[in-house]
């Protein structure tokens, strides 16, 4: 069965027992439950909330599937645009505090007697993503984000382009030469938490939570940016980063940064893969020796400087136009090139704060946590080069 026949199945499995579950509470609504009563009530809903969860899942997985096919790659696109289209930014303007705040609430009202869990509402996933998004380097570069509520994404990668040719009337077309693979993506669990005091939360509003939710959003955004760039996917629990990425382009520079050829060696890699320079991250320790470059022997004006020769005049963050992302994670010796609209951040839908009082009953504490799944994809290898500069 496909992902769409599963979620119909999980529909009218859904129906048969919100319909059991009504003849239920026509039947008992003017009483109060037996202790067996409440256990059936309680398995009724479980059992609705199951196959809801099973519909929602794999409609969300037969609607990415389908996107993920028509995903146009840059074999694809030659001679008309070599960048994918991106989705809009439809950021909320809400503030981290605001977003815990909301959580907060939610865990102390949204309780049902079966579970005694709290709950955080799925509508708050997105706004966490976009905070979260706000602190990462990786993110900020331009990457393409991609939302599922899928177990895992597949992405079409082409490794060939048809066979085009000009053909007479009537004449048989040519065919063959195109060849495509799949680049299945499991987004991983990233997690940050800690316990609060309760009082604290209930003394404070969602202003004064705000520096506490950015810290934890802080946390979540650099563990990404860490795994994104450098990550080797080796214990299973994170995933492979950009410069363990098979198949990106790589090449070494002997002795120190003394001008930016090694930036135009690049630009024309990636020109060459179809690809446009969009995003350059290096160490801010490579940054800095940069911008002690000088345009020539004796010279005070600064080789990145874009004013008229001015020393005390400001530096733009970028190199020749490429806008230059800095990151602690990637090692010392590595730069990294590529088209960030080529590379892509697959976050699932169920990302939020959580909170709950239960663990920390006794120290009049609660619990804090952020969490969210997510993974880096490069359908494109060739879309990204490392420079390695040894000393």
């Amino acid at each position: 069965m496909n992902h769409a026949e599963i979620a119909t199945v999980a529909m009218e499995r859904r129906e048969d027992a919100e319909n059991k579950l009504r003849r239920f509470s026509e039947q008992t609504e003017k009483r109060s439950l037996t202790p067996t009563e409440k256990r059936q009530e309680t398995e009724l809903l479980d059992e609705v909330a199951e196959h809801d969860a099973t519909a929602k899942r794999h409609i969300a997985a037969a609607a990415t599937e389908e996107k993920a096919s028509l995903i146009a790659t840059p074999l694809r696109e030659i001679g008309t645009s070599r960048t994918l289209t991106r989705e809009t930014d439809s950021r909320m303007k809400t503030t981290p505090g605001e977003l815990m705040a909301r959580s907060l609430e939610s865990s102390r009202g949204i309780t049902t007697t079966g579970t005694g869990k709290a709950l955080t509402p799925a509508q708050y996933a997105k706004n966490f993503v976009d905070l979260l998004a706000a602190k990462s380097v990786v993110m900020n570069s331009g990457v393409t984000r991609v939302d599922t509520d899928a177990e895992s994404y597949v992405f079409p990668v082409i490794k060939s382009d048809f066979t085009a040719g000009f053909v007479s009337e009537l004449e048989s077309l040519p065919t063959g030469g195109f060849g495509m693979d799949g680049l299945k993506v499991i987004p991983k669990k990233l997690a940050a938490a800690d316990m609060i005091s309760n009082e604290l939360v209930q003394d404070s509003a969602s202003a004064a939570l705000n520096p506490l939710a950015t810290s934890l959003l802080r946390s979540a955004a650099l563990g990404f940016d860490r795994e994104s760039l450098v990550g080797d996917g080796v214990s299973g629990k994170g995933f492979v980063g950009l410069t363990k990425t098979p198949g990106i382009q790589t090449f070494a520079v002997t002795g120190p940064l003394a001008d930016l050829d090694p930036f135009i060696k690049a630009f024309g890699l990636l020109e060459s893969a179809n690809a446009v320079p969009t995003a350059i991250v290096m160490t801010p320790g490579k940054w800095a020796t940069l911008m002690a470059l000088r345009e020539h022997t004796g010279s005070l004006k600064p080789l990145l400087s874009e004013s008229a020769g001015s020393p005390t005049a400001g530096i733009q963050r970028s190199i020749l136009g490429v806008p230059v992302w800095l990151s602690p994670y990637l090692a010392p010796a590595d730069i990294l090139v590529y088209e960030a609209a080529q590379v892509y951040a697959v976050w699932r839908r169920d990302a939020a704060f959580e909170t709950s009082s239960d663990s920390g009953f006794f120290s009049d504490g609660v619990g804090i946590r952020a969490i969210g799944r997510a993974a880096i994809a490069v359908p494109n290898s060739q879309a990204v080069v490392k420079i390695t500069i040894s000393a």
